[in-house]
């Protein structure tokens, strides 16, 4: 069923009597509840010019939660409540010049998305969304078409870098030469120790043979 809340009698009444002609189930609403309350109602037709305590984007959002399709009637597209609808999914939306027969057309054909998209976007020729670009109906979309040497070109710049051979950072360098350096040292020490002992160090290369030569005279001399 329709509920008619336009704020404007004469609109309501001549509305009633069309939707009566096409056989379609209306009522005319007197005050704000009653679109909210009738569990008939399943779509309202609403404007502005409604006496309501809430703010109409708040009454719309009431409707909305009822899942009440709404028909929002509005002077143009540069209203303060064009925001609040397009949000709350109301996509039927008449502007001014208003007639009964864009309204009644409303109520039989439901608009779709494509129908509003514009409204969203701000549509002013071309506009640019999510990278696809947007046009008019009697506009020709631009597509460019690059070369085919180009694009060859581009594609091996972007092989080359992973192909060629990895070199070693410097970083590691510099850690695999501060650890012989630590090697070197320690087995210096060792040997400074064999000499203080008495003993010649025989393995000069490796800190692990170079400790096992020292545990050696070691338990030599407590022995």
């Amino acid at each position: 069923m329709v509920i008619l809340f336009t704020g404007i009698e004469t609109l309501d009444n001549v509305l009633k009597q069309e939707l009566d002609k096409e056989k379609i189930d209306s009522r005319i609403a007197f005050y704000e509840d009653y679109p909210l309350n009738e569990e008939k109602c399943d779509m309202v037709v609403v404007s502005p010019h409604i006496d309501i305590k809430l703010p109409l984007k708040d009454y719309l959002f009431a409707l909305r939660q009822r899942d009440r399709r709404v028909i929002l009637l509005l002077d143009n597209d540069k209203s303060e409540h064009l925001g609040y609808a397009l949000a709350l999914g109301i996509y039927d939306i008449v502007f001014d010049p208003i007639t009964p027969d864009k309204i009644i057309n409303r109520v039989k054909n439901p608009a779709k998305f494509s129908d509003i998209q514009g409204l969203y976007l701000g549509l002013k020729g071309k506009v640019s969304f999510a990278g696809e670009e947007i046009t008019k109906p009697d506009e020709e979309p631009v597509v460019k078409v690059e070369s085919e040497h180009k694009i060859k070109s581009e594609i091996k710049s972007e092989i080359k870098p992973i192909i060629e051979p990895k070199k070693e950072p410097e970083i590691v360098k510099n850690v695999i030469e501060i650890d012989v350096n630590k090697q070197n040292m320690a087995i210096d020490q060792i040997e400074g120790i064999m000499k203080l002992l008495g003993y010649k160090l025989k393995e000069k290369k490796d800190v692990n043979g170079a400790l096992l030569e020292l545990e050696q005279v070691l338990i030599e001399e407590v022995v």
